[in-house]
């Protein structure tokens, strides 16, 4: 009797310890969550470029000395406090043990060379352009000491671009770009060349370990097979959705669809130092050749504005008082004639987006019924930066996000003509006028003559049209409902670190 006894408790333990293991295992699984992106990251270095499918994926592994709320306000993040001394002059203090994913602690001798650093590489340089030097008080703090005083600052301390690396890991030879390490709330499994990124929790994360265990990052470019993959449930979020797919995401009760405005605006670049682009009155008729309307019914269904400025209207230093370009093919067609260029063709560069396909394909149509013959080549993304960077191009299709929330970080990159080339001016374009009015803006500490200032360079803008400014567009998600703590980020750069399973 005793042994059927112990028997059936032998049996039990085993039925529970059994029971057990499928449990951990099942919620093991469960907390690896899989996002998709529509392009290839070219880079995980958070200083290369100032690029979304880049820094959506780098972010995940770095942290700023500071942050932006949904409010706009700037509140420390990687800092503990900060104290401006006067405007060129700003005292930061470290939070006490942050640690980077390799075990070692945040110190100050990590932000001065994270500075040093970023002034050699093309995205982050132009936000740091103020700062003249950083200095070590201590362990803990450092001083920031400005060539002039600077209104974005804080702003632009709080963008991934400016994010804080590790001075070891880097002086040690390893490669930033395919091997990121930082004080983020994941740190790197797999690079996978960069089509699957693979990461885990950060169980020493400074804010709290993320409650998922994975978050995989993936490259699907196809629109259609990013769909399939969240409707299979391959994928758990899928960033960056054509629109037509957002009405297949709306009628699956499995998903839900996220659907806001960014702080974007899409525009076409054009090469000014290029013909026919050199000359302004055949740039002003683009404006009025194209449809803009069109495109946001019938590409967007609806979702998005047309857009006035290359500066967002949720972004601080929008100037609301611009006139928008009618569509006017007759009023184009007189500026061509009045511009005296007789070859009028030439290429857009387009990356591989289908939806940018698709919108390049309406600006064809549109722009052959004013005579014009624009050819589309197509690029993989990678190409398409580094072409367009180099001033290898007459037109391309883009777009750009204020990352910060502020003008300067639209006007200063994408028209200064201290940032042509890489550092975001692709256009090319050069106005002293345009710049003093910007510079100005970036000095002066009252709000209220930053606007003024920003007003008057909108209008520069919109008068010498180096860039064909087309709509504001809204993102859209599908995520499926299992996963909880999603949140939007209108930059677009959104964080992994509160994402959670039901």
């Amino acid at each position: 009797m005793k042994k059927i006894f112990y028997l059936l408790i032998v049996l039990s333990l085993f039925l529970v310890a059994c029971g057990e293991k499928k449990s951990d295992s099942t919620t093991i699984e469960s907390k690896i969550v899989t996002v998709a992106q529509g392009a290839k990251p070219k880079s995980l270095d958070p200083h290369m470029y100032n690029s979304i499918p880049d820094l959506l994926v780098s972010r995940q592994f770095y942290n700023t000395l500071f942050s932006r709320e949904k409010d706009g306000t700037i509140v420390p993040e990687l800092a503990e406090s900060y104290e401006y001394k006067n405007d060129k002059e700003l005292d930061i203090v470290l939070k006490k043990g942050v640690k980077f994913h390799d075990g070692s602690e945040l110190t100050a001798d990590d932000v001065i060379f994270s500075f040093q650093v970023m002034k050699d590489k093309p995205g982050a340089s132009i936000m740091i352009e103020e700062i003249d030097k950083v200095e070590k008080v201590n362990d803990y703090e450092v001083k920031i000491l400005l060539k002039n005083s600077s209104s974005p600052l804080l702003f632009n301390l709080a963008h991934p671009l400016t994010s804080i690396i590790n001075k070891k890991y880097v002086e040690a030879g390893n490669d930033l770009n395919i091997a990121p390490m930082g004080t983020g709330a994941f740190k790197l499994t797999a690079y996978n060349d960069g089509e699957k990124i693979e990461m885990e929790a950060f169980q020493d994360y400074f804010e709290g370990a993320p409650k998922i265990q994975k978050l995989i990052m993936r490259s699907i470019p196809e629109d259609t097979s990013r769909l399939a993959a969240l409707e299979t449930g391959e994928i758990d979020i899928a960033t960056g959705l054509a629109p037509i797919n957002t009405q297949t995401v709306e009628a699956n009760d499995k998903l839900e669809l996220i659907s806001e405005p960014t702080t974007a605006t899409e525009y076409i670049g054009l090469n000014v130092e290029k013909a026919p682009f050199n000359n302004k009155e055949f740039r002003q008729a683009l404006n009025y050749a194209i449809d803009k309307k069109s495109i946001i019914d019938s590409i967007f269904l609806g979702r998005g504005k047309v857009a006035k400025s290359i500066v967002n209207p949720s972004v601080f230093g929008y100037y609301d008082g611009l006139e928008e370009y009618p569509y006017n093919p007759e009023k184009a067609k007189e500026l061509i004639e009045k511009s005296g260029v007789k070859d009028t063709s030439f290429s857009l560069y387009v990356n591989d987006s289908p939806v940018r396909l698709q919108v390049a394909q309406i600006i064809q149509a549109n722009l052959k019924d004013v005579g014009i013959d624009m050819k589309i080549e197509t690029l993989e993304w990678g190409t398409y930066l580094q072409k367009t960077g180099e001033g290898d191009y007459q037109a391309f299709l883009g777009g750009w996000i204020s990352g910060t929330s502020d003008a300067d970080i639209v006007l200063y990159p994408l028209l200064d003509s201290k940032s042509i080339g890489l550092s975001g001016n692709r256009a090319r374009y050069s106005n002293p006028e345009f710049d003093k009015e910007v510079e100005m803006a970036r000095v002066v500490l009252s709000p209220e003559e930053r606007k003024e200032h920003y007003k008057n360079a909108q209008i520069i803008a919109q008068e010498d049209s180096p860039l064909i400014v087309l709509y504001n567009k809204n993102e859209n998600i599908g995520i499926n409902k299992r996963i909880i703590g999603f949140e939007y980020d209108a930059t677009t750069m959104h964080k992994f670190k509160n994402l959670d399973v039901k």
